[in-house]
């Protein structure tokens, strides 16, 4: 016993000792700059030098402690080897921020909402030091669920700045691991050799994008199957690096007659703008990266600068299959059939690490009618079920009408392709229930019970566990896929077991309007077509599916606006502002095409009575319906019709400072116009005093 507490001493006093000596910054340390940036800043610094793929620990002053308050500089500086580069990795991370649990970007947000203690990152220096003419990448604060935990730089030199205020604070800095990296072994390099006129990737290093390169683009691949090559690699450019501002890469997948592609995005790090309004006011805010604690809050990507369109087709006029921007781990999509094409893009400013994914050409193996059609019995209850199969079919437990046996476990695997959604309808339930009242039961855990399973970010959820006699509400996945697992604990004579009916569904359960392939999930009803009529949340009457976006975009003729009356609406959410931030599901309408209009609440919860009514300014309007992976409900019901005004002017024609937007409606060429009466005015105003 005094042995181990010996020992523990000891491990103690030697972290005690390490932590003392990981951090001794001092100005001496910096006499190596050339420059006068350390002196006129007043920095110290610390020095980490390679000596040949070193690695080691670096922390904040007085870490775990909390560190002290007005640093006014302390200079990180990691040098490497010639061939080398350096890679960051945060385990600890926790510094003052300006009110929000999240991530800022300095060069997006107000001077209010600034980080006061902050890390700045300097990943493309030519020398071991900084100037004044330096650019840095970033500035961090916040807290470890809210950085990017891994950097690199790239080339052999790296330094961090640190800086804390004046102000109060109790934060704990940070702590990470430093190590020098061959460079050849990690980054992505590209031979000369040149096949068909196309330039070939070496299949060498860490991070290789696997693919034929079109000539003359930076980094448009593509992959097509061989008997030999099924499977490989995807990157971001520069990955693992940021990736470069103004990117446009495309990752087009052609397999062999009877395959399809699956892309399992296994890292996704995307600069994102969370646009919201300040509470109680129409003044709009801006939070860059918002990545909360629970990442099932599900940002929304429709006004996302960085961000991967993924198409179930050979180009990006194909219907869209995944939409990712902001954080993301384990992302699956599949094609329907041979082809799929991937869309990166990127804005000039806020880079982040990008994503890393890997390809795989595959066949589905379809299984008999035989197969597909036969009931459970109580010796092989599990099957899986793809839609190359069939496109719906009915699930039953064991021996269905008949008592199912005791002590049993049956596992229903589902799996569409492309964009297909599993929806799930119950038509019989009579499981045996000891508790109470089978007709309203409370409590599942000690009855026989089906459970219903989806996905979020990778990782299994359990959506809904029923038992009893009560007929489970329609129910509809996240993705292409779905489990249902039924548990028999006891054996009945007196009990029939359930019935489901199942079908891989590519509309969303949304019966009304014109798909629009611009969306995973977008529905475009048009005057000319339809005076009146409604449409509804996904899979409505049933619980509209978590991690959902849909958009409904109303097209009106010339003088007509559009009325929306929602006849029915339960929308899991926090009024009145009904946000992200609170964790809501919520609809929002817009009189634009892709920016939120501020004048116009959105809605969300249980709404009643008569003021449910909302009408467009013009011509188009738009209404998109958002869930996160948190909770659900079972949505909305609304009516529209399209009314005549005496206004006959063209849409938003006056109100725009962009260029206008080409749309297509019968076979001609429309523009729709993003607008603001405010910068119009702006806009007369500087021509003005230009002339």
């Amino acid at each position: 016993m005094m042995v181990n507490i010996l020992q523990g001493i000891i491990l103690a006093l030697t972290y005690s000792i390490h932590l003392s000596n990981a951090v001794n910054p001092a100005k001496e340390n910096c006499l190596t700059y050339e420059s006068n940036y350390p002196k006129t800043r007043a920095c110290e610094c610390v020095v980490y030098q390679s000596y040949g793929n070193s690695r080691g620990k670096f922390t904040s002053p007085n870490f775990p402690e909390t560190y002290p308050r007005n640093i006014n500089c302390i200079l990180y500086t990691f040098i490497g080897d010639l061939g080398e580069i350096i890679e960051l990795s945060f385990l600890e991370f926790d510094l003052k921020m300006p009110g929000q649990d999240r991530l800022l970007s300095i060069s997006r947000v107000s001077a209010a909402n600034r980080c006061t203690d902050f890390l700045k990152f300097f990943l493309d220096l030519d020398r071991a030091e900084v100037n004044q003419y330096s650019s840095w990448n970033y500035e961090v604060c916040g807290n470890i669920s809210t950085i990017q935990k891994k950097h690199y730089s790239s080339g052999r030199s790296l330094i961090l700045e640190f800086h804390s205020d004046t102000g109060p604070g109790n934060y704990t800095g940070f702590r990470g691991i430093f190590q020098f990296l061959d460079k050849n072994s990690y980054l992505q390099r590209s031979s000369v050799s040149q096949t068909a006129g196309r330039e070939i990737m070496v299949h060498e290093g860490k991070f290789v994008t696997n693919g034929v390169r079109d000539p003359g683009t930076p980094c448009t691949y593509s992959y097509i199957s061989t008997n030999s090559t099924k499977t490989g690699g995807l990157f971001s450019p520069r990955y693992p690096q940021n990736y470069p501002p103004g990117a446009s890469c495309q990752f087009i997948f052609e397999g062999l007659p009877g395959e399809k592609v699956k892309v399992e995005f296994e890292n996704i790090q995307l600069h994102h703008v969370d646009k919201r309004y300040q509470i109680g006011t129409k003044c709009p805010i801006e939070v860059a990266d918002g990545l909360s604690t629970d990442t099932r809050t599900n940002p929304s990507c429709d006004e996302s600068y960085d961000a991967i369109l993924v198409h179930d087709g050979i180009d990006k006029s194909a219907n869209v299959i995944g939409i990712f921007c902001d954080v993301h781990n384990t992302q699956v999509v599949k094609s329907s059939g041979r082809y799929m094409y991937i869309d990166f893009y990127s804005d000039d400013k806020d880079e982040r690490q990008g994503f890393a994914a890997k390809y795989t050409f595959f066949t589905e193996h379809q299984t008999t009618a035989d197969s597909r059609t036969t009931p459970s019995t109580a010796t092989n209850c599990n099957r899986h079920i793809s839609s190359a199969d069939g496109k719906n079919g009915t699930i039953t437990s064991p021996n269905y009408p008949n008592p199912y046996p005791g002590d049993i476990t049956c596992r229903f695997t589902f799996e569409g392709s492309g964009p297909e959604r599993v929806q799930l309808r119950f038509t019989h339930m009579d499981l045996y229930f000891p508790g109470g009242n089978a007709a309203k039961p409370h409590d599942c855990q000690a009855a026989d019970s089906v459970t219903i399973t989806i996905y979020i970010n990778g990782e299994p959820t359990d959506l809904d566990t029923k038992c009893g006699r009560e007929l489970p509400p329609m129910y509809m996945s996240n993705e292409h896929r779905m489990t249902v697992v039924f548990r028999s604990l006891t054996y009945s004579h007196t009990v029939t077991g359930f019935q489901a009916d199942y079908a891989f569904v590519r509309n969303f359960g949304i019966s009304t309007g014109e798909p629009d392939s611009r969306y995973l999930c977008g529905f475009n009803y048009k005057s000319i077509l339809a005076s009146s009529g409604f449409f509804t949340s996904p899979n409505y009457p049933g619980k509209y599916p978590r991690i959902t976006e849909c958009h409904y975009l109303f097209y009106g003729q010339k003088g007509e606006k559009v009325i929306i009356d929602f006849t029915k609406f339960e929308v899991d959410g926090v009024k009145p502002n009904c946000d992200e931030e609170h964790k809501s599901d919520y609809v929002s309408f817009s009189n634009f095409f892709t920016t939120q209009d501020r004048k116009m609440d959105r809605f969300c919860g249980l709404r009643t009575g008569k003021n449910n009514t909302v009408k467009s300014d013009g011509e188009f309007f738009k209404v998109t319906f958002k869930s996160n992976g948190i909770y659900d409900a079972l949505g909305f019901m609304a009516k529209y019709r399209f009314v005549q005004t005496n206004n006959k002017q063209s849409p938003d024609v006056p109100k725009t400072s962009k260029a206008p937007r080409t749309y297509t409606i019968g076979g001609d060429s429309c523009s729709l116009y993003e607008h603001s009466q405010q910068w119009t005015s702006i806009l007369c105003l500087l021509v003005f005093f230009l002339l």
